[in-house]
């Protein structure tokens, strides 16, 4: 990738300053579980609300519709932006003010604000002209109705994510300012449409690097990956589920359960969940026979494996 050379307001950690100089408008981000993508699309949506004066984002949390404590993990990682944000807009000369900030030490509260999509931050670049961010729930019956950048987080549960999606890319033609940035673990079903569109290509490898990988998925999006492993190496903290003391990536898998799960949330595996009638590789085989063609698939074969 072709970083650029504009430096965040709010620090980072490697993978994430990594991702926030990216300037394509169209970037896919596939970060294992509780590595900041919530963190990192406040911060990239407060660079974008600073340079583009009117500027509205609409920032689509599947947590807001799925409640419980992936609700409560993201409404603590937006208490820690709205107070750098409130910071960082103070050292940039602009007034940062939002409906949070006056709940911001009530937990349950500003949970209420998130959960009831009435979370909204401003940046008044003068005493006319503000940027905004909203965060709201996916809902396709409503998303006809939205318009500038769009970030999505944990888009591999949006229950409706392709009716969304159609609603929403049609904003891209109309500005060549507005971005799309979509995160996501592997979805744990492959028939979710996120399965395909962030998939990686067969056989690809992808060394350990604190300042993640860039590849282009079978879809053509380019998606920037961090894994457990990344993430390690740049200084993310992993703690024994009893004991509290640091271990390591290896270590942690080791007393996992669900090692399927674990390789999928931290290592990010795509796994074939069993529920598709044919599974992508199946699919990717009988193309390489046919030349490009899909002629067709062994459906025994793909269930026998």
């Amino acid at each position: 990738m072709a970083p650029t050379t504009k430096q965040p307001l709010i620090p980072g950690r490697a993978y994430q300053d990594e991702a926030f100089r990216v300037i394509l408008r169209r970037l896919f981000y596939l970060w294992a579980r509780q590595t900041g993508k919530s963190y990192e699309f406040g911060r990239e949506s407060f660079d974008e609300m600073m340079g583009n004066p009117g500027r509205l984002i609409t920032f689509i949390s599947a947590s807001v519709a799925l409640g419980g404590e992936l609700l409560l993990k993201e409404v603590q990682v937006w208490q820690t932006m709205l107070r750098a944000m409130q910071q960082a807009a103070a050292a940039g000369g602009c007034l940062f003010t939002s409906n949070g900030l006056e709940v911001i030490e009530d937990l349950d509260a500003l949970a209420d604000i998130f959960t009831h999509s009435k979370l909204e931050t401003q940046l008044w670049h003068d005493r006319t002209t503000c940027s905004r961010t909203r965060v709201i729930a996916p809902n396709q019956d409503t998303a006809v109705g939205w318009t500038g950048s769009i970030y999505g987080d944990e888009v591999g549960r949006w229950p409706n994510a392709q009716a969304v999606f159609e609603a929403v890319i049609p904003f891209m033609s109309r500005n060549p300012s507005f971005r799309l940035r979509l995160a996501t673990t592997p979805p744990p079903d492959d028939k979710h449409y996120t399965f395909e569109l962030f998939a990686p290509p067969a056989d690809l490898e992808f060394p350990r690097n604190p300042k993640g990988n860039f590849y282009r998925s079978e879809a053509g999006i380019m998606v920037h990956r961090v894994d457990i492993d990344d993430a390690f190496a740049a200084g993310c903290k992993i703690y024994h589920p009893d004991t509290g003391a640091e271990i390591t990536p290896d270590e942690d898998r080791a007393l996992a359960f669900d090692k399927v799960g674990w390789d999928r949330n931290n290592r990010l595996t795509f796994v074939a969940g069993g529920t598709a009638a044919l599974s992508l590789a199946g699919i990717a085989r009988a193309q390489a026979a046919g030349k490009g063609q899909c002629i067709g698939v062994n459906i025994t074969e793909e269930i026998a494996a």
